[in-house]
C-alpha cells in the first residue's frame, strides 16, 4: 500500500476574500495563502490545491494526494497527460494518484466573464490587446514576479493595470498569494513552477471565470520544457474552467509591432526582473535590454516613456546568452534586422553576443550560482512568510 505523500486540508468552500490551505508533504508542512481584498471571488477549489501539490509531490517520490473536495473528470483526465509530461522532462519524478475527492458531474456558470493573467509586460499586453473585445478581466498576482515585501513595486503595478483597465473598460481581478513559497522549495521557478500556480489562481477563480488566456513566453518554433506551455496549460482545464495558451505565432518583436499601436502600453510596459529601487525597468538588465531592441525594430523605443536608458552597444555585448531562451530572444531582434538589413552596428553586436564563448569556469561558477540563488529564493519566501500578516 503506497502512503499519501501529500495531505491538503482547507476548510473554505464558499466564494471568499481569503483561502488558506495547509499542504503536509512528507514531513513538511506549508501555509499557503490567496487572498483579493476587494470582492469574494475567491472559492476553495480542490483542483487548485491539486495542481499547488503536483510538483512537490512527484519530486517526493510519488505516491498518493490526499485531500477531499470534489474535482471534475476533465480536470483527472488532464492531470494524468500533465505527469506524463513532467515525468519525460525530469525523469525522477515519479506519478501520484488522488485520494479522498468526489466526482462533479454537472457544474453550473455564474457569470459568462473571460480573465488573462496580466503583469504589464510583452507577452501580458499583446494577449490582451488581441483579445480584447473577449476579455473581461485582468488578473494581476502579487507575491509571483513581484516579491511580497515590495509593496511600493506592487503599488506601482496596480496602479498602471488599473489605468489599463479603465482605457479598455475592463475589471482587475488582484490577488495576493505566497505560493513560490511552496513550489520554490522543491522545483524551478520558470522551468516548472509557475505553470501550475497560474492554474492555481485560475481554479479558484472559478466559476466568476469560465475562460482563461496565459499569454506565452516562446513561439512555436522555440518550445522547451518551461512552466506555463503550449501543451500544458489547456490540460489544467476542468468541466467549468478552459485555460488557453495564447501568442506561441509571434515573435518578441511582432508582439511588439501590435503593442505600438496604442499609447497606454508605450506609457505602461513593465518588463525588468532586477526592478532596481522598485522601478519599472531598469534599462540594462537583458530583458530590458532585449525590450528595448524590440522597440527600436519597431521604431517606437522613443516613444516608450517607461524606458529612460539609452540602448547602449557596450551594454548589449555584455549579455551572456549561455541558456536557450535568451538565445532565442536574441536570434529573434538578429533574424529581423537581417530580414530589414538595418542598423549593422546592432547586428554585429547580437552576432557576438550569440558567438561568444563560455570559458568552462564560468559554466561552473554559473551552475554554483543558480543552486545558491534557488536555496536563497526558498529561503526569501519562507521568512517573508512570517512576516505578512494575514
Amino acid at each position: 500500500m503506497i502512503d499519501s505523500v501529500c495531505s491538503i486540508s482547507c476548510n473554505t468552500i464558499q466564494p471568499t476574500s481569503l483561502v488558506t490551505v495547509d499542504f503536509q508533504i512528507k514531513d513538511k508542512t506549508f501555509n499557503i495563502y490567496f487572498k483579493n481584498d476587494e470582492s469574494n471571488l475567491l472559492s476553495g477549489n480542490t483542483e487548485a490545491f491539486i495542481a499547488c501539490a503536483l510538483l512537490p509531490s512527484m519530486k517526493m517520490g510519488g505516491g498518493k494526494i490526499s485531500t477531499n473536495g470534489k474535482i471534475t473528470t476533465k480536470f483527472i483526465s488532464g492531470l494524468s497527460t500533465i505527469q506524463d509530461i513532467y515525468c519525460v522532462w525530469e525523469p525522477s519524478f515519479k506519478n501520484i494518484e488522488v485520494v479522498g475527492s468526489t466526482y462533479q458531474t454537472t457544474v453550473s456558470f455564474t457569470q459568462k466573464r473571460v480573465g488573462a493573467f496580466f503583469t504589464g509586460g510583452v507577452d501580458s499586453f499583446y494577449t490582451f490587446l488581441k483579445h480584447q473585445e473577449e476579455i473581461t478581466d485582468l488578473i494581476f498576482v502579487h507575491g509571483l514576479d513581484i516579491q511580497l515585501e515590495d509593496t511600493v513595486l506592487r503599488n506601482k503595478t496596480s496602479e498602471m493595470i488599473r489605468k489599463v483597465a479603465n482605457e479598455f473598460g475592463k475589471n482587475v481581478i488582484e490577488i495576493e498569494t505566497n505560493i513560490r513559497e511552496l513550489l520554490n522549495f522543491y522545483v524551478d521557478w520558470g522551468k516548472l513552477g509557475h505553470g501550475p500556480a497560474l492554474a492555481a489562481i485560475g481554479h479558484l477563480l472559478s466559476p466568476t471565470l469560465h475562460r482563461i488566456y496565459i499569454p506565452s513566453s516562446f513561439t512555436y518554433k522555440n518550445l522547451f520544457p518551461w512552466g506555463s506551455h503550449p501543451i500544458l496549460d489547456p490540460l489544467w482545464s476542468s468541466d467549468s474552467l478552459e485555460f488557453i495558451h495564447d501568442g506561441c505565432e509571434a515573435t518578441r518583436v511582432k508582439k511588439v509591432a501590435l503593442i505600438a499601436k496604442y499609447d497606454i502600453a508605450m506609457n505602461s510596459l513593465r518588463v525588468c526582473w532586477s526592478n532596481p529601487e522598485s522601478s519599472f525597468n531598469c534599462g540594462r538588465c537583458e530583458k530590458c535590454i532585449r525590450t528595448m531592441i524590440n522597440l527600436k525594430i519597431n521604431n517606437a523605443l522613443s516613444r516608450c516613456t517607461t524606458f529612460t536608458e539609452a540602448l547602449d552597444i557596450k551594454q548589449i555585448v555584455k549579455i551572456v546568452a549561455h541558456d536557450v531562451g535568451t538565445r532565442a530572444f536574441i536570434q529573434e531582434n538578429l533574424d529581423e534586422l537581417e530580414k530589414n538589413q538595418t542598423d549593422n552596428e546592432l547586428k554585429k553586436a547580437l552576432i557576438y553576443v550569440l558567438n561568444k564563448p563560455e570559458m568552462p569556469y564560468l559554466k561552473r561558477f554559473r551552475r554554483r550560482i543558480r543552486g545558491a540563488v534557488k536555496e536563497w529564493i526558498a529561503s526569501l519566501f519562507q521568512k517573508n512568510l512570517q512576516k505578512v500578516c494575514l
